[in-house]
């Protein structure tokens, strides 16, 4: 019964390691709402596709990697417009849905990749950062007035530089920042816009040896007031992070300056900003959720380990770092304990809306069955008892490099190897008793 018992377990292990069919743990990513009439349209990013609510949360679909165009292991940025259209920036340009069963191609941004897009709190403006594929690389701002129907570049290429984020601010639409690095060395820089685009300035902002630097949120209220997220200097890191530590700058004079506001042991995926711009949230998988209100100094709010955090609508919303079956996404008020608004069991498939000849009709649900075994994946039986289901296992780490059809990792093979032993011994214990 030992035998039966672990070969069973070796199995369902090898059967889950195989469900990752993009060789990456699945995890949400990034949370987006769209701006009011449309706010019953939500999306979430996640490492096996886009998760969307059409209902303001109450239900949840799967649209898959191969209707949206782009490749496995790639994690476009998002953004809604004023009409509810979706664009997903692509390393191949833009394109942009309104349904979830027809994309369009942006013909603007062919060309180029795009790192980022941000949209006005209206979402009648879409900015988005376009970078020439090339081996030297220069950037560029595109915008759109229309939905994303199409896109006009603004102000001149900035040559020598990728950027990587922009945000716009919500009280003075025409202040832009936008973050990169320079080809030369890769350190990090941030520019500034005051008109739209049309010209961009260096800021006079240290990081510190820090890298990856995000511009995460500008205030509501006070648009010279933005944040930054960036992981901290290699001396400054913790020992035991595997990632590394965040750090979480604030600058109140439009990024001459910039000062601390919080530090994790942990990467720093999450931040959040409400509208007034009075409390500021920001975590991760080993930190939890902290807040600070009004400058104060950040108090934890909660030890639920985050992937993402957005404000929105008055409510904070959360992608939960994943655990087979729990929960996705979390949703609280700011100040207290989050609820599960999404667990791995409730997301639904492809949109069945969508007619034959589509790919989220022909495509996504032969995606969908490899994902929801990952999501929910069944429970091992014992076969040895009638006892009902062995432990499940637990799955691999992010990075683990498993896909579908891969051969069996190490957890795996030992495993098995451990069930050959026990069979072998235990023949060899009858024989003796039987000798």
């Amino acid at each position: 019964m030992i035998r039966r018992a672990v070969l069973a377990t070796a199995l369902s292990l090898l059967a889950t390691t195989a469900a990752f069919g993009n060789g990456r743990f699945p995890r949400a990513q990034e949370f987006h709402q769209a701006p009011r009439p449309n706010g019953d349209l939500m999306v979430v990013r996640a490492t096996f596709g886009l998760m969307v609510s059409v209902d303001r949360g109450s239900r949840w679909e799967y649209w898959c990697e191969d209707a949206l165009q782009y490749g496995d292991g790639y994690d476009p940025p998002l953004s809604y417009a004023a009409d509810g259209t979706l664009l997903v920036a692509l390393e191949d340009g833009l394109v942009t849905t309104r349904n979830g069963c027809t994309f369009r191609r942006q013909p603007d941004l062919e060309s180029f990749t795009i790192k980022d897009l941000a949209s006005s709190p209206d979402g009648r403006v879409t900015w988005a950062i376009a970078v020439t594929r090339s081996a030297q690389p220069d950037s560029r701002v595109a915008r759109s007035t229309d939905n994303g129907l199409t896109f006009d570049f603004v102000g001149d290429p900035i040559p020598g530089v990728v950027l990587q984020t922009i945000e716009v601010a919500g009280s003075d639409p025409s202040r832009l920042y936008a973050s990169g690095t320079r080809n030369v060395d890769g350190s990090p820089l941030l520019f500034r816009s005051v008109d739209g685009g049309a010209r961009w300035a260096l800021a006079g902002a240290r990081f510190g040896g820090a890298t990856g630097v995000y511009v995460s949120g500008v205030d509501g209220r006070r648009p010279e007031v933005l944040y930054l997220r960036a992981t901290a200097a290699s001396s400054e890191m913790d020992g035991g992070s595997a990632e590394g530590a965040g750090v979480l700058f604030r600058s109140d004079d439009g990024g001459e300056t910039l000062h601390d506001v919080l530090r994790t042991r942990g990467p720093m995926r999450g931040f959040a900003l409400s509208d007034d711009g009075r409390r500021v949230w920001a975590g991760g998988p080993e930190d939890g959720v902290w807040r600070s209100v009004d400058g104060a100094a950040p108090q934890r709010l909660s030890d639920d380990p985050v992937d993402c955090l957005r404000y929105s609508d008055g409510a904070l919303w959360a992608c939960r770092a994943f655990a087979p079956g729990g929960p996705l996404v979390l949703r609280g008020d700011g100040d207290g304990p989050f609820e599960t608004a999404l667990r791995a069991s409730e997301l639904g498939g492809p949109p069945p809306r969508c007619p034959a000849g589509t790919l989220s009709r022909d495509v996504c649900p032969s995606r969908w069955s490899v994902v929801r075994r990952t999501l929910v994946p069944p429970t091992p039986l014992d076969a040895s008892t009638d006892r009902g289901p062995a432990v499940a296992p637990t799955p691999p780490p992010d990075g683990c490099g498993c896909r579908a059809g891969a051969r069996p990792g190490r957890a795996g093979l030992g495993l098995l190897a451990l069930g050959i032993a026990l069979s072998g011994r235990r023949r060899r214990a009858r024989r003796g008793a039987n000798s």
